[in-house]
Formats: C-alpha cells, structure tokens, sequence
C-alpha cells in the first residue's frame, strides 16, 4: 500500500511538474509577445518622429518660399497662412523687445562702469 502511495504522489508531481512546464511556455510566450509590441511601439515612436521633423522641414521650406514670394498658397489656405504671419510678426516683437532690454542692460552697466572709475572706485579689471 505504501508504494501505491508514493507512486500516486510520484504521478501527482510529474502531472503538477508538467502543468507548470505549461504555464511557463505560455507565460514566456506572452512576455515575448509583448516585448515585441513594444518594440513595435518604439519603433512606431521613432517613426513618428521622423515623420514630425520632416513635416517640420517642410513647413519650413514652403514657409521661407512664401515668405521670399517665390511661392503662391492656395486660398484654401489662408488661415494657415494667417497664424504664420501672426506668430511670425509675435516672434520679431518679442526678439526686438529683448534686444531693447539687452541694449538698456549694457547702457546701465556701461554708465555704472563710468560712474565708478570718476569716483576712484577700483573694479575688478583694474585690480588685475
């Protein structure tokens, strides 16, 4: 009776030892399984990218073409257009306004410069 026994539990084992050799071979299935979607996925991202950069350098060349008028959009689209001449004409406000702050940073700091060397006041460069 004892070695039925121990062969029932010998049976139960291997069937138990098969059962999760199974599970393992679906488990590693679906780990490669989605490693490769994700794979898929970065590669899918880079694309995408690349996709943008060109759009991008696209833009840029009609834009640099429109704005030089050696290229004519169509009606269609004049709204784009438009926002490009918004944006553009926001940018150069904006850059000349930090040129002014700039050009009044330098204005200050030269005055000051002035100001301290009429009043014997030693500067750095004057110490060296």
């Amino acid at each position: 009776m004892p070695e039925q026994r121990g062969n029932e539990v010998l049976k139960q084992i291997n069937a138990a030892w098969a059962d999760a050799q199974d599970q393992l071979k679906a488990l590693r299935g679906q780990v490669e399984k989605t490693a490769a979607m994700a794979q898929a996925k970065v590669q899918s991202n880079f694309l995408a990218r690349d996709l943008d950069r060109a759009y991008r350098d696209l833009g840029e060349a009609v834009w640099a073409q429109v704005s030089k008028g050696q290229l004519t959009l169509p009606k269609n689209m004049s709204a784009v257009l438009k926002a490009l001449e918004t944006v553009t004409q926001r940018i150069q406000e904006q850059n000349a306004s930090i040129n002014d702050l700039l050009s009044e940073g330098a204005d200050v700091a030269a005055k000051l410069k002035e100001k301290m060397s009429k009043t014997g006041v030693a500067t750095k460069d004057k110490k060296r």
